[in-house]
């Protein structure tokens, strides 16, 4: 069996898991306000870390869009403010948690963190990156490797303290005009308890592999090495992604993997595959969300909705209401970001999206989306029917007020006059049967009313 690996060998390696922060970030305001300029106030007063904002880069001479190199800037940031740690402040933040720094799994290999950097996004999500090496233990075959890696990854969720420690810090700061609700404070908005923002917060949801693999002159075999590690049954029908010469991409499911010339390819070149794996899981996260709270949305309306209780009914209507916003800017934001992409970004965000099947989710959205709208519509209708109900019975009593005013001052003056000083029984009598009369019929418009509806 040939070997991947030899014992106390290394190669560079990233894992990358989205999770939920607990803080909801208003994008509409920070728009109104001016987004990278609250981006720039923010990160500069934040300690602990070096703190960042996405960078919005020009060319020498000032063009914003290079047709080979960027297309332009998303108008939503793709992500609020990032914390890196590494060196010292690594080492010293992970000492506060009582985390290690270099992780062993078994007797397999051990991973050593050379840098973690911690993101926050709009929607209520955050990621983390571990960059650093996989040191083997033992001679590791490239099966025995792509294993091991895996199941290392999955130590990553005891760093837990860490993403929440940061994404407590950024709630603490953020103002609270562009807090849309925050776990860490009071909720703004009761529309929030309703979904699943507030869940495991921290937790990661799933940890993508990259795998970095250096070779001399773009070695063919390294190239179909790499292929056997995303771990797919057709191997052979991997595409490579990249557009630049000396560099190989193989974007994958749960594992990727890029080979590169180390003589001919430069360290930046190498970011765009972990750049597009990032964001891709925070948005296949999100509508993973979405979609299911859509459900139980769906669920719960279609439940109540013959309710006679206006108070639900209008609440259920804001909620919809406000699930639409929620997923009408997703998708905005979404593809706003695909629009955004250099000729190798965009490569490689196709194929994540081919492997990962994101446009499926896409579809289900919308399903879901029109059968809640189809939910909507009818309770309006029973809202509006309700307050037509509601609108005819004070009707009917201005009505009888009316008639009975009318009534009174006809009787007044046919029974009585104004010279008689003495009750007449004539005119009680008189009184009281139109009185009958009224209420007779109005309990007779009543109970057809109640046919009716």
């Amino acid at each position: 069996m040939t070997i991947f690996l030899p014992k106390h060998q290394r190669r560079d390696m990233t894992f990358n898991g989205p999770m939920r922060s607990g803080l909801v970030i208003d994008s509409r305001a920070l728009l109104a306000k001016g987004y990278a300029a609250y981006q720039q106030e923010f990160v500069a007063g934040m300690a602990g870390g070096h703190w960042y904002t996405p960078t919005q880069g020009l060319r020498g001479n000032k063009m914003k869009i290079d047709a080979d190199t960027r297309r332009g800037n998303t108008i939503i940031p793709g992500y609020f403010a990032g914390r890196t740690l590494e060196d010292r402040e690594l080492a010293a933040a992970l000492a506060a948690h009582q985390l290690l720094q270099v992780l062993q799994h078994e007797n397999d290999c051990l991973f050593h963190i050379h840098a973690i950097d911690i993101r926050l996004y709009d929607m209520g999500y955050g990621s983390v990156t571990f960059e650093g090496e996989i040191e083997a233990l033992r001679d590791l075959t490239m099966d025995e490797f792509r294993v091991a890696t895996e199941k290392a990854s999955s130590l990553l969720s005891s760093y837990r303290p860490l993403y929440v420690e940061t994404f407590e810090r950024a709630a603490g700061k953020l103002l609270p005009e562009y807090t849309l609700a925050s776990f860490y404070g009071s909720r703004k908005n009761s529309y929030w308890s309703n979904s699943s923002i507030f869940q495991g917060i921290g937790d990661l949801f799933w940890v993508h592999r990259v795998f970095h693999v250096a070779c001399a002159g773009g070695d063919e075999l390294e190239k179909q090495a790499a292929k056997q590690l995303i771990f797919s049954e057709q191997a052979h029908l991997i595409e490579d992604a990249s557009v630049i010469p000396g560099l190989s991409v193989y974007p994958g499911n749960g594992n990727s993997a890029e080979v590169y010339d180390a003589a001919a390819i430069q360290p930046k070149q190498l970011g765009t595959l972990l750049s597009m794996v990032r964001a891709q899981n925070i948005f296949y996260v999100a509508a993973e969300d979405i979609d299911r709270d859509l459900f139980f949305l769906s669920n719960e309306l279609d439940r109540q909705k013959h309710s006679q209780d206006m108070k639900l009914l209008e609440r259920q209507s804001e909620i919809i209401v406000e699930y639409q916003s929620k997923v009408t800017l997703f998708k905005a934001v979404y593809d706003d970001f695909d629009n955004s992409l250099d000729p190798q970004g965009l490569k490689i965000w196709h194929a994540l999206e081919k492997a990962w099947h994101t446009r499926d989710r896409f579809d289900n959205l919308n399903t879901k989306l029109e059968l809640v709208e189809k939910i909507y519509n009818r309770i309006r209708e029973n809202l509006n029917h309700l307050q037509n109900k509601k609108l005819g019975l004070f009707m009917l009593a201005f009505t009888l007020i009316s008639t009975l005013s009318v009534i009174v001052d006809t009787v007044d003056f046919t029974t009585q006059g104004d010279s008689l000083q003495a009750p007449s029984i004539l005119r009680i009598g008189v009184l009281l049967a139109t009185l009958a009369l009224v209420v007779v019929f109005a309990f007779s418009l009543l109970k057809r009313d109640r046919r009716r509806s």
